[in-house]
């Protein structure tokens, strides 16, 4: 009786070790994949690193501040960046979100929310475009 009870107690301990190994084997490791290819661009072009941008971006994104369009050479995203999430629209992923990024056109900075337009193609995201909404307008010049 006491060999039949310790093979139970072995067997609900080794139950509980296996569970949880299984549950993490399954979740997915890091972002998604739209929030990856948003925070590989965003990255690249606040560091200016057009060649690695190529490999997450059509070959022309505009940004839009307002009602004007620019290149991502004529505006400046200024690091860091925060709160990413992603935008859908009909259940298809549109784009993500940005709560708060700082553009600097010139000698003036917009810092608000935006969007970055993405694409999909096979699994794939691409960034298209981005719409940035001024909240704050600075001058950098003093």
């Amino acid at each position: 009786m006491t060999m039949g009870r310790a093979a139970m107690f072995v067997a609900f301990a080794l139950g509980i070790c296996v569970v949880p190994v299984a549950a993490q084997a399954q979740s997915p490791t890091g972002s998604a994949p739209q929030i990856q290819t948003a925070q590989t661009f965003l990255m690249t072009w606040g560091g200016q690193k057009w060649e690695e941008m190529k490999a997450v971006a059509d070959d022309a994104v505009s940004i839009k501040v307002g009602p004007t369009a620019y290149t991502v050479q004529q505006a400046q995203l200024s690091l860091p960046f925060r709160g990413l999430s992603t935008l859908r629209a009909d259940g298809k992923i549109t784009g993500v979100k940005v709560d708060e990024m700082v553009v600097k056109l010139g000698d003036k900075e917009m810092r608000g929310p935006a969007t970055v337009d993405l694409k999909e193609d096979n699994g794939a995201f691409r960034v298209t475009g981005v719409t940035a909404a001024s909240t704050q307008q600075a001058s950098t010049q003093q």
